[in-house]
C-alpha cells in the first residue's frame, strides 16, 4: 500500500491510497503539527515519513497511528462504490430507457417545430388564419399573418396561405410520426421482461428518432 496524507489548511485535506484520492476533514484524526505523511510497504520493508509544519521530518516504521484515517478513507471508497453501483443500476433500468426515449423524441421534435416562448401558439394562430382564408375560397378579408407572409415572400395571398398550410401539415405529420415512434418504443420497453437490456429493446426506435433529428 502506498499512502499519502495531506493535512491541509482551511480543511484542504487529502488522503491518497494507491493513487485513489479522497478529500475529507482530518480534524481529530491527526496532530495539527503534522503537515503530511508518506508511507509505502511496497519495498523491501515498510517505511514512511512524517513531515511536520515546523521542525525536522520523522521516519516511521508503522502506519498504525494513522489507522483511523485509513478506515475513514475506506468508508469514503465504499460510499463512492455504492453510489457508482446505484448509478449504473439506474442506467440499466427500465425507467432510464423510457427517459432516453422521451428525451430523444424531444430533440427530434425540435428539428421540425422551433422552441420558444409562445411559438407554438403563434404557429397555431397563423395556421388557423390561413385555414379560414382557404375555406373562404381565398376571398374576403386577408388574415394579418397571411398578408405579412405574402409581403415578405413576394407572393400572392393565396400562395402565402397555401404555403402556411403546407408547412403546418409537414409539422403535424412529423409530430405524429415522432409520437408514434415514442409511444411504440415505450410500450416495447414496458413489455420487456424484468432485467432485460432495456436500451437494446429501445435502440431500433432510438435510431429512427436520430434519423429524424438530423
Amino acid at each position: 500500500m502506498k499512502l499519502s496524507i495531506i493535512n491541509g489548511d482551511a480543511g484542504d485535506d487529502t488522503v491518497v491510497i494507491d493513487g485513489k484520492a479522497f478529500h475529507f476533514n482530518l480534524s481529530g484524526l491527526i496532530d495539527d503539527a503534522i503537515w503530511a505523511v508518506q508511507w509505502s510497504d511496497e519495498g523491501k520493508k515498510p517505511q514512511g515519513e512524517i513531515e511536520y509544519r515546523e521542525g525536522p521530518h520523522k521516519k516511521i516504521q508503522s502506519i498504525k497511528p494513522f489507522q483511523k484515517i485509513i478506515d475513514r478513507w475506506n468508508q469514503e471508497k465504499t460510499k463512492e462504490e455504492e453510489s457508482a453501483a446505484q448509478e449504473q443500476a439506474f442506467y440499466q433500468s427500465r425507467q432510464y430507457a423510457l427517459d432516453v426515449i422521451d428525451n430523444l423524441a424531444g430533440k427530434a421534435r425540435k428539428r421540425f417545430v422551433p422552441i420558444g416562448y409562445g411559438i407554438t401558439d403563434e404557429y397555431a394562430r397563423v395556421k388557423d388564419g390561413a385555414q379560414q382564408f382557404a375555406e373562404a375560397g381565398y376571398t374576403g378579408e386577408v388574415p394579418a399573418a397571411v398578408q405579412t407572409h405574402a409581403e415578405v415572400k413576394g407572393v400572392s395571398t393565396q400562395q402565402a396561405a397555401e404555403a402556411i398550410l403546407q408547412a403546418a401539415n409537414n409539422w403535424n405529420s412529423a409530430l405524429d410520426k415522432i409520437r408514434d415512434i415514442r409511444i411504440t418504443a415505450k410500450a416495447a420497453v414496458e413489455a420487456a421482461e424484468e432485467g432485460a437490456d432495456y436500451l437494446a429493446v429501445a435502440r431500433p426506435f432510438l435510431n429512427t428518432l436520430k434519423t429524424l433529428e438530423q
